[in-house]
């Protein structure tokens, strides 16, 4: 086998395999963005979903608690009613649910908004069979974000030293 050929073969072998890495790369890349704002919207949900709790708790008992001690007339009966009130809403779990449930949807909306550039270029990216091509650059796009992400907001290279 000559040189001519062997250089031959490797260059059919490259021009015919040459666009499948980057569609390759540009498919993992999606998966990877999704993968990781599906993980972030569930983290950011849960801890606004906590702190959403604790406030609503914090304003319910505040507002119980100031109802409780305010008696229109002196009555040990009623004091007790509005103790025995104060109480059961404290250890009812239905307005821990509601608070909770409330603020993990706000969590997670807020952080699916704010990444959805990134979501649009990894459906891009995963969806296109038939134009190649604008999968290939939705996937260049993401790895653009990807290397700015490491390297300014991991690395960070670029930021002001505090």
């Amino acid at each position: 086998m000559t040189l001519v050929s062997i250089v031959n073969t490797i260059g059919n072998a490259a021009w015919k395999f040459s666009g499948r890495p980057l569609e390759i790369t540009s498919k993992v890349l999606g998966i990877g963005t999704i993968a990781s704002v599906v993980y972030d919207t569930h983290i950011n949900g849960k801890e606004k979903a906590i702190v959403t709790d604790r406030i609503e708790t914090a304003d319910r008992y505040e507002k119980n608690y100031r109802q409780y001690m305010h008696l229109d007339k002196q009555s040990q009966t009623i004091a007790d009613c509005k103790n025995s009130w104060f109480n059961m809403q404290k250890t009812f779990s239905w307005f821990h649910i509601i608070s909770s449930a409330g603020g993990y949807f706000a969590g997670a909306a807020q952080t699916v908004l704010s990444n959805l550039p990134e979501l649009a270029l990894s459906a891009v990216a995963l969806r296109t069979k038939n134009h190649k091509i604008l999968g290939k650059t939705a996937g260049l796009m993401l790895g653009a974000n990807t290397i700015k992400t490491l390297t300014y907001d991991v690395i960070g290279i670029g930021k002001d030293k505090e």
